[in-house]
């Protein structure tokens, strides 16, 4: 009898491309050995083989995490975009508590900011009256 496994979700069904990867983990594959190959064959000349172990595998491991690193059926991209919205983006939390204490300086804020604005209008009636008197005491002595 024929057998076949359907997965249960339907959104984990990828299809396989070549020896049981995906199109992308494939080009990944091939980018990650050229990688590789190429970084060993220019730098066995000047560096021991075994630090260049390491150089490889520390160039190799971002195409690695581009093609099979998946979190919540996100790529690495995608997780790359939701953390950096995450810390740098903006915020669009509401704060929900505010204590007393501000409800406070607000009131007070207001009653400073209404004294200020009834000291600026006698200002400006006062500099209104100084400017009046200013013009006709140069109206009276053009006069004479």
């Amino acid at each position: 009898m024929i057998r076949a496994d359907v997965p249960q979700d339907v959104t984990e069904y990828k299809e396989q491309f070549f020896l049981g990867m995906t199109g992308r983990q494939l080009v990944c594959v091939v980018l990650m050995l050229i990688l590789a190959v190429g970084t060993f064959l220019l730098g066995r000349n000047f560096v021991t083989s075994d630090i260049l172990v390491y150089l490889i595998i520390l160039e190799v491991a971002p195409i690695a995490a581009v093609g099979f690193l998946k979190y919540n059926g996100m790529g690495i991209e995608k997780i790359a975009v939701k953390v950096m919205d995450f810390y740098f983006g903006c915020q669009r939390r509401k704060m929900k508590y505010l204590p007393p204490e501000t409800e406070i300086h607000d009131f007070v804020r207001e009653i400073y900011i209404a004294e200020i604005e009834k000291e600026r209008k006698a200002e400006i009636k006062e500099q209104k009256r100084n400017s009046k008197s200013a013009l006709k005491a140069e109206k009276n002595k053009g006069k004479k």
